[in-house]
């Protein structure tokens, strides 16, 4: 029934004849941005040992899962672990025509006590109306994390990563947790964890894009 109503909501927005049901074909593609990857391994902690790279993948196949749960269409920048450049992510964001990007990763400090979630966007001056949509997917996303995990908000803040500058359409990266925090990591580790980041994650897309076609049937 949730798939049924989103289907009918995403016609209302694309203009599509009320009486009609709009294939899954025309629902919103999703960029998953599995970040790092094969001899990238991303942040590392110790006991537990940890690694960014397979944090990022675990994390992303289950934000996946629940998108593809709520009718979205997910491309995932990879699915196994191996080396996509950075050149290599924006073109497969370009060519899949996605509606918005999401980039996974995990954090690290050299400070042991820091904790908790950030969710970055660039703020383009070149592109307002993109900053302006990535900011409120930002602000989304990181809402529905904190409900979902209940972890220490660090805000939402402007970044110029290469996968958020370089794509055309809104983007934003998540920095779902400190694997340098031994409390986090051993939460990070954990399965029921990942599920609740990935909710988060997905319920922050799927208010994004609820907004919008709220906003564009008032108009």
């Amino acid at each position: 029934m949730k798939l049924v109503l989103f289907f009918l909501s995403f016609i209302l927005l694309s203009g599509a004849p009320a009486g009609s049901l709009i294939n899954p074909p025309d629902a919103p593609t999703v960029i998953v941005d599995v970040g790092h990857g094969g001899t990238d391994r991303g942040a590392r902690g110790h006991n537990p040992y940890c690694e960014e790279k397979k944090l990022c993948l675990q994390t992303a196949r289950l934000v996946r899962q629940y998108l593809d749960q709520l009718g979205y269409h997910v491309v995932m920048t990879r699915n196994t672990d191996n080396f996509i450049s950075l050149p290599k992510r924006v073109e497969i964001a370009t060519q899949a025509r996605a509606n918005i990007f999401v980039s996974i990763h995990f954090n690290s400090s050299r400070s042991t006590q820091a904790h908790g979630i950030e969710v970055f966007f660039c703020d383009s001056k070149d592109n307002k109306t993109r900053a302006t949509a990535s900011r409120k997917l930002a602000d989304s996303i990181m809402g529905r994390l904190i409900r979902r995990t209940s972890a220490k908000s660090r805000g939402v803040k402007r970044g110029n990563f290469y996968v958020i500058r370089e794509t055309s359409m809104p983007a934003v990266l998540v920095e779902g947790g400190f694997i340098s925090n031994t409390n986090e990591r051993n939460l990070l580790k954990s399965r029921d964890y990942q599920e609740k980041i990935a909710r988060g994650v997905a319920d922050g897309v799927d208010q994004y894009f609820k907004a919008r076609w709220k906003k564009a049937k008032k108009s």
